[in-house]
């Protein structure tokens, strides 16, 4: 089964983890950029995602996605979390595709809490067997290398690229 991995990656955490997935399986790899150019300042952008939260404008048409989402019949979707949840622009991009059939590997990076992204992922979703995901906690990554590195090999079990 022929499998992409995407992502979105702010501080470099989430890419890592993106390039160790596509390296041991073999899949192809897609990075999600923001639309629009986002502070350096972490706590900017912490207070600019509260205000989204809390203030929620008008939702945008879905992102269009750089790659296209019918050659593949699995997706190792990666992202870190923003007050517990998916960036919205990554959410955007992701709601343009057809998920009817296929199959989902989520796994996310996080410095604070989950929150409720699993569910929202499922949602978005809609028609995908969504695994449950691989949790990567920014301060215990060297303990957790070894755990991603067997979540990824249930992948290539599942897909039948065994390495």
């Amino acid at each position: 089964m022929k499998s992409i991995v995407v992502y979105f990656s702010r501080s470099g955490n989430t890419r890592a983890m993106a390039q160790i997935a596509q390296s041991r399986t073999g899949s192809d790899i897609c990075e999600l950029l923001s639309p629009e150019p986002l502070p350096q300042d972490i706590r900017i952008l912490h207070d600019n995602v509260v205000d989204l939260k809390l203030f929620p404008g008008k939702k945008s048409d879905p992102l269009p996605l750089p790659f296209d989402p019918d050659k593949y019949a699995v997706f190792i979707i990666g992202s870190p979390l923003w007050l517990g949840t998916y960036p919205d622009f990554f959410i955007s991009y992701l709601e343009s595709i057809n998920w009817r059939g296929r199959k989902v590997f989520p796994f996310i990076s996080f410095g604070g809490t989950r929150g409720s992204y699993y569910e929202r992922l499922k949602e978005v979703c809609k028609g995908a067997s969504v695994d449950l995901p691989f949790e990567m906690h920014t301060t215990s990554r060297s303990e957790e290398a070894r755990e991603f590195e067997l979540w990824l090999d249930k992948i290539n079990n599942f897909t039948g690229n065994i390495k």
